[in-house]
């Protein structure tokens, strides 16, 4: 038992060296674009590289389980493209989305400077009848070591456009293996904040928790999406 210990703290201090020099990798979101919890960052996959990633969890507010399954591919030097597919699980019945949604980001930065000034413009959800959306962020990597994400969202509810004002914050510890985020997005009578953690295992791998929606409750329903909680994984270029 004692070898399994210190085996494991070996494993888990070499971990943590080798984080020292390198940075981690952009996670998707709950809706598949690379960027925090719920709004997607400036950033964008590298030429060639690729991500797998899944979560789970719960709906708090209506008792159900969901599931995100989802692919990003850097298919083009500046651009991003991905699909995110899925399904809600009650007691008795299973809801699978109402098919599987492409995104899109496009980079529109060339600063390759230290502390670079990103901008981007994409759309989520581009193959959904009700819940597509389109926007345009920046983000901006801080001297001090965080980042700052901020730009608007808008989608189509009833057929006409609502437009959101977004922004979140990323924030790396432990030599960048442990990441924080929390994002936000607010228009007309529409509000919500979103949290989340990154655990990078690997340079390439990351365990990562999400919670939607965190003020709601019976009295405040106004959200973008109902409150949950989810657990689930990333892993780039697996293959």
């Amino acid at each position: 038992m004692k070898k399994i210990i210190v085996l494991s703290l070996i494993l888990i201090l070499s971990a943590s060296a080798t984080f020292a020099a390198a940075p981690y990798f952009n996670t998707p979101t709950i809706n598949g674009a690379t960027g925090l919890v719920r709004i997607p960052s400036a950033d964008i996959l590298a030429h060639k590289d690729y991500l797998l990633a899944v979560d789970y969890g719960s709906n708090a507010m209506a008792g159900k389980e969901s599931l995100y399954y989802k692919i990003n591919v850097g298919a083009f030097p500046n651009m991003e493209l991905g699909c995110v597919g899925g399904y809600d699980q009650t007691a008795t019945t299973t809801t699978l989305r109402d098919g599987v949604y492409i995104n899109t980001k496009l980079s529109l930065s060339t600063d390759t400077g230290p502390n670079p000034l990103l901008l981007a413009i994409g759309g989520e959800n581009l193959a959904s009848s009700s819940q597509s959306e389109v926007y345009m962020v920046a983000t901006k990597y801080m001297r001090q070591g965080f980042k700052l994400t901020f730009g608007f969202m808008g989608d189509f509810p009833g057929n006409r456009f609502r437009p959101m004002g977004v922004a979140g914050v990323e924030v790396p510890l432990l030599n960048n293996q442990l990441l924080l985020m929390v994002d936000g997005l607010a228009g007309e009578t529409i509000s919500q904040v979103d949290a989340g953690a990154r655990f990078f295992l690997l340079p390439s791998l990351a365990i990562h928790a999400n919670a939607l929606n965190v003020f709601q409750d019976t009295a405040n329903f106004a959200g973008k999406d109902p409150k949950s909680y989810l657990i689930g994984v990333s892993w780039l270029n697996p293959f």
